[in-house]
C-alpha cells in the first residue's frame, strides 16, 4: 500500500507544469517573507533612527565644510587686497597736490577696487582705514578714527590681526578687517596702523545654511560672539519640544551648533514602519496574484516557441521571434532564432555576395571615369580661354584641375606632403578668385620639409572653416596665414585668421559636431587615429579678432 508521501510524490509529479510553477512560487514566496517581516519589525526602527542622526551629522559637516570654504575664500580675498600694491601706495604715499590724489583714486584705487566688486558679489563694501590725515575718499578710503568709532568694531588698531579678524554689524553684515603691510617691508612682515576691511552681505556668506533652517534652530559663532541665528517659526511657537542638539567645530575654529525637534528626527523612522508592514501585507496579496500571472507567463512562452518551430518547418523563415528574458527559456527562445538566421543566411550567401562584388565593381568604374572627364572638361576650358585672351577663366580652370586632382588622389587615403600643400595653395588662390580678393594669404612653409606622406585633406577643411565662417562673415580686410614648419622630429602646423572668432563655449564642441564632407571632427578623429592624442585639433580664439588652429605630427 502506498504511503502519503507517495502519493503526495505522485500527485505533484502529474500536476501541469503551469500547476508545478504556482505551488513552487507559493511556497518560497510566503515562508520567507513572513520571516523577514517579524525581524525587520524589530530591527528597523533602530537602524533608521542611527541612520538619520548620521544623516544630520554628515550635514552639520558639509555645512562646517562649506563655512570654511567660505572664510578661507574672503580671508584670502583680504589678503590679496592688503598686499596689493595699489592699497599699499595709496594708503602710504605722500600726495603733494590734490591732482595726485585724484589720480590715485580713480585711476588706480577705485578700478581696483571695483573690479574685486565685479568678481565677488557678496562683497559690498571695501574700505582702507588710513592714519594719513585728510586722505578721504568716499566710503573707499576713510580716517583711522571713524574706525575705532564704529560700533561692530572691538579693540584697537594695534590688536587687529594682519591674518584677519572677523566682526559683525547690527545689520548682520560680516566685516573682516586686516592690517596692512608697511611699504617696501611687506614680505618681511612689518605691518602699519592702516586697516583694510571688507563688508560681506550675510545671506550670500551663509548661503549654505538655507537647507539647515527647516524646523531646526542654526546658530554659527566665532569664538562667544554669534554671527549667524536662526530660529524656526514652529520651534518659536512650542518652547516644550524636546530637542537633539548637534554641534561642530570647524577647522577655522568658528563652531555650527544645531537644534532640531526629537519627534522629527524620529518621524520618518515610525514612518518607515508603518510603510513597510502596508507593503508586507500588500506582497501576500500579491503573492497570491502574480504568482498565476507568472505561471502563465511562463507557459506561454513555451507556446509561442512550439508555434514558431511549427512555422519554419514549413520553410517561412521570414517569422522572427525573441525573448528578453535571460533565463532558460530565452535562451533557448534566441538560440533557436539565431540557428534560423543562419540557414536563412546560408541559403542566400551566393546570390547576395555576387550582387554586392557586382556593385562594387560599378563603383570602381565610376571613381576611375568621373576624375578623368572632369579633367578633361577643365583641360579644354583652360585651352579655350588662353586662345581667347581669358586669363581669369584660364588661371581657375588650372586652379581647379590642380585641387581636385590632389583632393581625388586617385582613391587613396594618404599623400605626399608638398602635395598636400600644393592642393590648399590651389583652394586659397580659388577662393581669392571666387571673392574677388576680399582677403590676403601669408604663408610660411618650411623649404625643406621631409618627403612623407601625410592622411589626405588635412589642411583644405581648416582653411575652408577659417575663410566661410571666420573671415568672409567679417566682410573686410580679412587675412589669412598658413605656417607648416619643421621642429625637430615633428611638423607643425598652423592656420590662423582674423575673422569674426569663435565664442569660448562653442569651441569644445567643435571636433564633436557631425558635419557633411570633411569637417573639423573628421580632421581631428584621422590625426588621433594615424598619430595618437599628441596631434590633435587644438583651437584657440579670441572673439571678434582672431581664430587659431595648430596641431603636430611626427616625421617618423
Amino acid at each position: 500500500m502506498p504511503s502519503i508521501f507517495s502519493k503526495l510524490k505522485d500527485g505533484i509529479k502529474n500536476l501541469s507544469y503551469q500547476r508545478k510553477i504556482l505551488l513552487t512560487c507559493l511556497t518560497v514566496s510566503i515562508l520567507p517573507l513572513t520571516i523577514t517581516t517579524v525581524f525587520c519589525y524589530f530591527q528597523i526602527s533602530n537602524s533608521l533612527l542611527k541612520e538619520e542622526k548620521n544623516a544630520l551629522n554628515y550635514t552639520l559637516q558639509t555645512a562646517a565644510d562649506s563655512l570654511d570654504s567660505q572664510i578661507t575664500l574672503y580671508e584670502n580675498l583680504l589678503s590679496h587686497v592688503a598686499m596689493s600694491e595699489i592699497v599699499i601706495n595709496t594708503a602710504s604715499r605722500e600726495y603733494n597736490t590734490i591732482y595726485d590724489k585724484y589720480e590715485q583714486f580713480t585711476y588706480s584705487y577705485d578700478v581696483f577696487i571695483n573690479n574685486i566688486y565685479t568678481q565677488y558679489r557678496d562683497v559690498k563694501q571695501i574700505t582702507l582705514y588710513t592714519v594719513q590725515d585728510g586722505l578721504e575718499h568716499g566710503p573707499q578710503i576713510k580716517s583711522i578714527d571713524k574706525l575705532n568709532s564704529e560700533p561692530w568694531f572691538m579693540g584697537t588698531t594695534s590688536t587687529v590681526s594682519p591674518s584677519g579678524q572677523w566682526f559683525i554689524d547690527d545689520n548682520g553684515d560680516l566685516i573682516v578687517i586686516a592690517r596692512i603691510p608697511e611699504p617696501f617691508t611687506k614680505y618681511v612682515k612689518a605691518y602699519s596702523q592702516n586697516c583694510v576691511a571688507i563688508r560681506i552681505d550675510e545671506k550670500g556668506f551663509f548661503y549654505f545654511l538655507d537647507h539647515l533652517t527647516d524646523d531646526c534652530r542654526v546658530n554659527v559663532l566665532c569664538g562667544t560672539r554669534s554671527f549667524f541665528e536662526y530660529t524656526s517659526p514652529s520651534i518659536s511657537e512650542n518652547e516644550n519640544i524636546k530637542m537633539e542638539s548637534l554641534s561642530l567645530k570647524s577647522q577655522k575654529s568658528w563652531t555650527i551648533s544645531m537644534e532640531k525637534p526629537h519627534y522629527l528626527i524620529v518621524q520618518s523612522a515610525r514612518h518607515m514602519l508603518w510603510v513597510m508592514l502596508i507593503i508586507t501585507g500588500a506582497c501576500l496579496v500579491l503573492v497570491f496574484v502574480l504568482s498565476g500571472i507568472f505561471s502563465d507567463f511562463s507557459v506561454r512562452r513555451i507556446h509561442r516557441l512550439n508555434k514558431a518551430m511549427q512555422v519554419i518547418q514549413t520553410g517561412d523563415f521570414s517569422l522572427t521571434v525573441s525573448d528578453d528574458s535571460k533565463d532558460e527559456i530565452g535562451v533557448m527562445t534566441n538560440n533557436f532564432q539565431t540557428m534560423s538566421e543562419k540557414i536563412s543566411t546560408l541559403i542566400k550567401e551566393n546570390y547576395q555576395s555576387q550582387i554586392t562584388l557586382k556593385e562594387a565593381q560599378l563603383k570602381a568604374l565610376q571613381a576611375q571615369i568621373n576624375p578623368h572627364f572632369l579633367y578633361n572638361c577643365l583641360s579644354l576650358i583652360n585651352s579655350r580661354a588662353l586662345l581667347t585672351h581669358q586669363d581669369d577663366i584660364g588661371k581657375m580652370s588650372q586652379l581647379m584641375s590642380t585641387f581636385y586632382r590632389t583632393t581625388l588622389n586617385k582613391g587613396k587615403s594618404d599623400i605626399l606632403i608638398k602635395d598636400e600643400i600644393k592642393n590648399v595653395l590651389a583652394y586659397l588662390e580659388i577662393q581669392q578668385l571666387l571673392h574677388d580678393k576680399v582677403f590676403s594669404v601669408q604663408t610660411e612653409i618650411d623649404p625643406l620639409l621631409p618627403d612623407i606622406r601625410v592622411p589626405n585633406l588635412i589642411l583644405q577643411p581648416l582653411v575652408e572653416n577659417s575663410i566661410v565662417h571666420g573671415i568672409l562673415p567679417k566682410g573686410k580686410e580679412g587675412k589669412l596665414y598658413l605656417t607648416v614648419r619643421r621642429v625637430e622630429n615633428m611638423l607643425h602646423f598652423m592656420v590662423m585668421d582674423n575673422g569674426v572668432g569663435i565664442p569660448p563655449e562653442k569651441i569644445p564642441t567643435l571636433t564633436c559636431t557631425e558635419s557633411n564632407g570633411y569637417g573639423l571632427k573628421n580632421v581631428n578623429e584621422r590625426l588621433i587615429l594615424t598619430y595618437g592624442e599628441q596631434s590633435a585639433l587644438k583651437i584657440n580664439s579670441i572673439p571678434n579678432e582672431s581664430t587659431m588652429i595648430v596641431f603636430k605630427i611626427p616625421i617618423d
